[in-house]
């Protein structure tokens, strides 16, 4: 019974105080969610080590493992190998210099960004790859309109046949050259559909957001005991 009970009791406490503390203006309430928050926030921090010690622990296992000699195990190797590397040298130069250091900015601009936008680049490709193998199997409408948006979103975001000026640079292209109200017209209808959907989305989480706080504070779902 106390294995789920008193988890279940102290996180409907601490949910009821911090939604009071956020609905009413009350200043007592209101310092105690402040402070609820903190507390979270530091074991939120602490979980984040964990992860970061067990992801160092689990990859320099596998480095020191014994494992037959094949080109898969000296891969695994070779990737746990960097991924150690990186890890350690990312986490003392952020640690020696704080996150608005040179080297931690260096860092960011120099690897995350760059390694950011080239997902996005493969994201972009992998859908119109998705949407071609589609209309090989399945020929519908739904698949056709699948493919088209994403190679407006793709035309649009990389600039193919964009003048200058309009803010992305010029590209190589000529249909937007040609007939000058076509880019500003698909972007406008791009623009449209991906912030409707955008909002869309956010309206989802937000609202699922609500309603998991609030099966967790009545006590219906549990997952902090397993239940």
């Amino acid at each position: 019974m106390f294995r789920w009970f008193l988890p279940t009791l102290f996180a409907v406490i601490v949910g009821l105080l911090v939604l009071l503390g956020s609905l009413l203006p009350i200043p007592t309430l209101a310092s105690l969610r402040a402070d609820l928050l903190s507390g979270a926030a530091v074991i939120a921090s602490f979980a984040m080590v964990l992860a970061f010690a067990n992801v160092l622990r689990v990859h320099f296992g596998r480095l020191v493992a014994k494992q037959a000699k094949s080109v898969h195990a000296t891969g695994q190797r070779f990737a746990s190998l960097i991924l150690l590397l990186s890890a350690i040298a990312s986490f003392v130069l952020v640690l020696l210099q704080g996150p608005e250091g040179i080297a931690s900015q260096t860092i960011v601009e120099g690897v995350l960004i760059p390694g950011q936008s080239a997902l996005l680049a493969l994201t972009a490709v992998t859908l119109v790859l998705t949407g071609a193998r589609i209309l090989r199997t399945r020929w519908r409408a739904s698949s056709v309109l699948f493919l088209v948006v994403a190679l407006l979103v793709l035309w649009t975001t990389v600039g193919i046949g964009t003048p200058s000026g309009i803010g992305m640079p010029s590209g190589i292209g000529t249909p937007a050259l040609v007939y000058p109200g076509i880019l500003e017209t698909v972007m406008r209808f791009v623009n449209a559909v991906a912030t409707g959907g955008m909002r869309g989305l956010l309206l989802g989480v937000a609202l699922g957001t609500v309603i998991t706080g609030l099966r967790i504070i009545v006590g219906i779902d549990r997952p902090h005991s397993g239940g």
